[in-house]
């Protein structure tokens, strides 16, 4: 059956090319919220003062919204992430997620970073169970959160990780000005969640780690073949600010029980180093190689995760240096490559993360981004950040779920 729409009408028309949700195979994906009402106010009482809590409870009615249309309820969320314009806000964007969302928590992420609307300082999207809350989980030995989330939940064979810092049994920051010495306790971490589950490294499916600058970033792709061997997850890095003083680098992830797919480019990458190609991975020939440590995609069932691609073509080329239409452009033929290697297509892609350097370059993104979809858009998060090449001034992340294109369901809002 093709795909079909819902339209929401506690939600306005989506002002870019995106859907409030998408709800495809087991989850519903929503797209960034911000703390915009129904008729186009922001949030907040006072004119002119920016209302971090006010924002916050309105994105998250927002979500609840998008998701009560698709007969999902809050408490299915199994993930949130959370941006700030400032980490100053964190302690209002915390008050006001325990007002709406009820223990047990989310596994959650919160970063710094820009956003794209004018007077939005709060941004947050979510993926949920689309038929049963998630189990959550909790790995002994590992320090209790100050913040409201659970720091695994897992839904059918699949586990949402936290973001995790390099801190102790007690909550204390480890490896202060050492990117190696807190990437290694992150990923310890992370380990020690995925073990609580019953998963392992080798089940992780994608990565992503976010850093307040890049100075001393190379210790961390050393040390992340430590923990992952080809065929390597899916993987993103993103510079965005981090909520506690002195955090180098934060580190979230995603796993599933099941064979795997992974997508490669048939030339060499940093940190591949099999003579011989696998049998669980399909190699594509005009991919760029890998930058790092990572696939282009890795798929388990119908569920897909795509890695951060950004406009390199297959001679190790940024095409456009600083241009956005032909960045924008290669970064979504590389993501359209990706998908039909593993039997799919644009359309099958329920959800895209953009990170842009500057908010200016939105008009002409989206002429181009849209042109690679077929309406009902995948949902959507834009956010304004800093990329780990000069002259790169776009990055997508995506989630595909392999037969969408025909049988997903979107959420959009009313006229």
């Amino acid at each position: 059956m093709p795909r079909s729409v819902i339209v929401c009408d506690a939600l306005p028309p989506a002002p870019r090319p995106y859907s409030y949700a998408v709800k495809a195979g087991r989850f519903v994906f929503t797209a960034g919220m911000l703390g915009f009402e129904r008729g186009g106010a922001i949030a907040g009482a006072t004119r002119g003062h920016a209302d971090a809590e006010a924002q916050t409870r309105q994105a998250l009615y927002n979500i609840d919204s998008a998701l009560r249309a698709l007969g999902v309820p809050l408490a299915n969320v199994a993930k949130v992430k959370g941006y700030l314009t400032d980490v100053r806000h964190f302690d209002g964007y915390n008050a006001a997620y325990r007002d709406v969302i009820p223990p047990p928590w989310p596994a959650r992420i919160t970063v710094g970073a820009g956003l794209v609307r004018d007077h939005a300082i709060v941004e947050i999207e979510a993926i949920a169970s689309a038929s049963a809350p998630p189990r959550h989980v909790r790995a002994a030995g590992l320090a209790q959160s100050r913040v409201p989330l659970s720091q695994g939940a897992e839904v059918s064979d699949v586990l949402f990780v936290s973001g995790q810092l390099s801190d102790d049994a007690k909550g204390e920051l480890m490896g202060r000005g050492s990117m190696r010495a807190q990437a290694e306790r992150a990923l310890d971490n992370v380990g020690a969640i995925l073990d609580a589950a019953g998963f392992g490294f080798a089940d992780v499916i994608k990565i992503t780690g976010i850093v307040p600058d890049w100075y001393g970033f190379a210790p961390y792709n050393e040390l992340f073949m430590k923990y992952f061997t080809e065929p390597f997850p899916a993987r993103a890095t993103i510079q965005g600010a981090l909520a506690l003083e002195g955090a180098l680098i934060e580190i979230e992830a995603t796993a599933a029980r099941g064979l795997r797919r992974t997508v490669e480019s048939e030339v060499p990458g940093v940190g591949h180093f099999a003579l011989k190609r696998r049998d669980d991975t399909v190699y594509v020939r005009d991919l760029p190689g890998a930058l790092a440590p990572h696939s282009h995609a890795a798929q388990v069932g119908d569920l897909v995760y795509l890695a951060g691609e950004v406009g390199y073509d297959v001679s190790g080329r940024l095409v456009g240096p600083s241009d956005i239409r032909q960045q924008t452009r290669k970064t979504l033929e590389n993501l359209r490559l990706c998908m039909e290697a593993l039997g799919g297509g644009m359309d099958d892609i329920v959800k895209t993360n953009v990170t842009l350097t500057d908010d200016r370059l939105g008009p002409v993104f989206n002429e181009e981004y849209q042109a690679f979809f077929t309406p009902p858009y995948p949902a959507r998060t834009t956010v304004i950040g800093g990329l780990a090449q000069d002259r790169m001034v776009i990055e997508i992340e995506a989630v595909a779920v392999l037969g969408a294109s025909e049988s997903a369901v979107a959420v959009v809002g009313a006229a």
